[in-house]
């Protein structure tokens, strides 16, 4: 399917590097955002702008219904999330999928499946990859016995999040109660998901990174490996 419109569902350089792609492409863009993005760079950049909502992203770009509302309003064939936001929410590309809005990016079965670090790790143990130790945690006693375990340091990390964003370090754990909690909220308002987990520091380590793309058709190439 050729895209002649995309919704850009999100901001900052991260929209104006899509939009300067599309425009490349000869790909009409139109920018979903927020009341505070919409003097904004990205905005000048893309042929059309609408609002999605208030300022606070858990009022617009968070907002899944609203964001594919607005591609079926604007008569746009996808909608590409950039990257944080909604780009790992399975919501988002279900619903993509249910209202025939191409989701610029993987599945919601695929997103479920990795999208979610605790379902992660999981998906990872059954197949048999070693994974770093760490668990799920909901309350403050639960976290403080699993911390005795594991040993500080180690990090309170965001469930549904990325990018750095809900990530802790702890090195002491009398400080875990209030780090938790600072962890859950950021996560909650950067995702819309305030679930957190621990898992050991791994001081020395590094995050390698292979980056897939496939064209929805059974064609996949990765990208090779980096530094993340």
């Amino acid at each position: 399917m050729a895209l002649r419109r995309i919704l850009i569902a999100n901001r900052g350089e991260i929209a104006v590097r899509i939009i300067r792609t599309c425009r490349k492409l000869n790909i009409e863009t139109v920018l979903a955002a927020s009341t505070a993005d919409l003097d904004s760079v990205p905005a000048k950049l893309a042929d059309r702008t609408i609002c999605i909502g208030a300022a606070r992203p858990g009022d617009s770009y968070l907002k899944v219904d609203t964001i594919v509302h607005a591609a079926l309003a604007t008569q746009s064939d996808a909608i590409h999330p950039g990257y944080g936001f909604l780009s790992e929410r399975a919501a988002l590309a279900s619903l993509c999928e249910a209202q025939g809005v191409v989701f610029i990016g993987p599945t919601a079965a695929q997103i479920e499946a990795v999208g979610d670090k605790l379902r992660a790790r999981s998906e990872a143990q059954a197949a048999g990859v070693p994974v770093v130790p760490g668990c799920a945690v909901s309350t403050i006693d639960e976290a403080m016995t699993a911390a005795r375990d594991i040993g500080v340091p180690l990090l309170v990390k965001a469930v549904g999040g990325g990018g750095g964003r809900g990530l802790k370090r702890v090195d002491r754990l009398e400080d875990l109660p209030s780090i938790m909690e600072l962890a859950a909220a950021e996560a909650g308002a950067a995702f819309g998901d305030a679930r957190v987990y621990l898992e050991r520091f791994i001081a020395s380590g590094r995050h390698v990174e292979v980056q897939i793309l496939g064209d929805g058709k059974g064609r996949v190439i990765h990208l090779g490996e980096r530094d993340c």
